[in-house]
């Protein structure tokens, strides 16, 4: 497992450090160009197209992390590179593991260096910026990072879902796996939307005002709670996509 995770970061570290140095870059660039007088240089030109530059690699890095996350996971699994993968002595699991792992690690560095960016382009880098520290909050964050990581998991695992399941298709696999991912997508939206108004329309006025008084009484341990729900939500529907997933490749796989 370490070894395809060493492997598969490598991978992606290949295509992503690169953009994620040249964001950080221009962005410092950009800083140094809006300070002071600096702006005025050439009529603002340079910092006219440094300011360009910086939001085109700026959204280049959360495309350039989407299409690998699929291109990883079709061409190493599903692709040329499948027959090779699937002789390993690892399971089809820890192939979905290390891939889903890798993957929102590279979204969340995406994420930490876009904000980097944005702190170099506005302030700079202040320590003082993060000096204030409320323990209260602690557990706080932890739950909000946790339900952010199983979310991220979840997203993932579902893009794999809808590969696997274009994968069946005899043609125009990837257009299928497109096709699946609106679908789906779409199906899930619907069905969420069905439920809170049947929810809503099931909950009575006095009903209303006593689960009302309930998460009064329940102080901040009503947050806890609904991150709790919201987690486990979560971690369902990354199990449901995972099993999806391994079901297709473990009986259905056809590299053909």
């Amino acid at each position: 497992m370490l070894k395809l995770l060493k492997y598969e970061w490598k991978a992606c570290a290949r295509a992503c450090l690169p953009l994620y140095g040249a964001i950080i870059l221009v962005a410092l660039i950009n800083h140094l160009l809006y300070s002071e007088a600096v702006p005025e240089l050439l009529f603002g030109i340079p910092a006219a197209i440094m300011s360009m530059l910086y939001v085109v690699i700026f959204a280049a890095v959360f495309v350039a992390t989407a299409v690998i996350l699929v291109q990883r996971f079709y061409k190493s699994l599903l692709g040329g590179e499948g027959y090779l993968m699937f002789t390993l002595p690892v399971s089809v699991t820890q192939h979905i593991f290390s891939k889903a792992i890798i993957a929102v690690a590279m979204c969340f560095l995406s994420c930490l260096v876009a904000f980097l960016s944005i702190l170099l382009l506005s302030h700079g880098i202040n320590p003082a910026t993060f000096s204030f520290f409320d323990p209260a909050a602690v557990p706080y964050v932890l739950e909000g990072l946790l339900w952010l990581v199983l979310c991220a998991f979840a997203a993932v695992l579902f893009i794999y879902l809808c590969i696997a399941l274009g994968h069946l298709a005899k043609k125009h696999r990837l257009l299928m796996a497109f096709v699946w991912y609106f679908v789906l997508s779409t199906a899930v939206q619907i069905i969420g939307m069905l439920v809170l108004m049947a929810g809503g329309n099931a909950v009575s006025e006095s009903m209303a005002r006593s689960i009302g008084q309930f998460w009064a009484s329940m102080g901040s341990g009503a947050v806890h709670f609904v991150v709790l729900i919201l987690c486990l939500v979560s971690a369902a529907a990354a199990a449901v996509c995972f099993a999806g997933t391994r079901y297709i490749l473990t009986h259905k796989l056809n590299l053909e």
